[in-house]
């Protein structure tokens, strides 16, 4: 026994069988070259992916749907489709067509676009079967606002001019018409800053967590852009107007001008005049019973971020 082992160690030591393998490796490599450049001809079953849904639809059975393609190509290109299930595209808005209620994808209309989707190297032979059936179901569509979470306290004498709205300010949501009744609106996921005195940007996220789940949304996030600036405070003495006092009746008032001060920013502060303002009090709105009238700041610029009349009231006499 121990002649046989000792024979067998020295065969495999010996250069015989390293050049053995060598040509048994050899030969198989150039046998499996041989058989992967002839070329075969097999049939591969395909998984469907639609594309250009329009958004208002749900296919319902589109993950059924498969197409057996017979193609002729060299074993090299046979090698891809063993490795993973393979999938052809179908453009939905260019080659499904609706025919009683039924969306159908025909063979002669969409040969041309499964084709495209193969090399040179690739001949299709087939396509089987010439017809796929797809059931639809048709959503709601609607435009609903975005309203920001947003929380901001700035630094001293900082402010924004115009309400912070995000971008896009309103996103389309698709769903059953009975869902979208009830949905007027979309917060964003919160954002707090706090000593704010430069402009910045942010992402945010909205609340899709609170939607239904029938209902899809098409934007997921939003952006806002707040335009920090430095503020300041002017103050003008105004003219006061009565408007619509009776032809047979004067009214007389004191005082004739009323101080009103504004908030805005420092970049727009010089542009802003006195007549970009209207103080009036309007005598249809006059009650005899008081002593008093009060006026109302009736025009103003959008440059300003807010202003206020340092009076309320003023005294009047009526004479006929």
């Amino acid at each position: 026994m121990s002649l046989v082992s000792s024979k067998i160690k020295t065969f495999i030591k010996s250069r015989k069988l390293n050049v053995f393998l060598i040509f048994f490796l050899l030969a198989f490599f150039i046998l499996i070259l041989t058989r992967l450049s002839s070329n075969y001809t097999s049939t591969v079953k395909f998984k469907v992916q639609l594309e250009n849904i329009p958004e208002e639809m749900i296919v319902i059975n589109d993950s059924l749907n498969t197409l057996n393609l017979t193609m002729s190509t060299h074993g090299f290109g046979w090698m891809k489709y063993y490795l993973k299930t393979p999938s052809v595209v179908i453009d939905f808005k260019n080659e499904v067509k609706e025919r009683d209620s039924l969306y159908i994808w025909s063979l002669s209309r969409g040969y041309a676009g499964i084709n495209k989707q193969f090399g040179k190297d690739i001949d299709l032979k087939t396509i089987n079967p010439d017809s796929l059936f797809f059931k639809v179901d048709v959503n709601a569509v609607k435009i609903i606002p975005v309203l920001p979470n947003i929380e901001i306290n700035y630094s001293p004498g900082y402010n924004v001019l115009k309400d912070i709205i995000t971008t896009p300010d309103s996103v389309k949501v698709i769903g059953p018409q009975s869902l979208l009744n009830t949905l007027t609106s979309i917060e964003t996921e919160p954002l707090s800053k706090n000593n704010i005195s430069k402009p910045f940007s942010a992402k945010l996220k909205l609340k899709t967590g609170v939607l239904d789940s029938q209902i899809k949304i098409k934007n997921k996030t939003v952006s806002v852009n707040i335009e920090t600036e430095k503020f300041t405070e002017g103050t003008f003495s105004l003219p006061i107007s009565i408007i619509n006092v009776p032809n047979n009746l004067e009214v007389n008032f004191f005082p004739k001008t009323i101080n009103l001060s504004f908030y805005t920013s420092l970049e727009r502060y010089n542009s802003i005049k006195k007549t970009d303002f209207e103080v009036i009090y309007d005598f249809n709105e006059h009650d005899s019973k008081s002593s008093y009238l009060s006026p109302k700041l009736v025009k103003s610029p959008k440059t300003i971020k807010s202003s206020r009349l340092h009076q309320q009231k003023i005294e009047y006499i009526i004479s006929e």
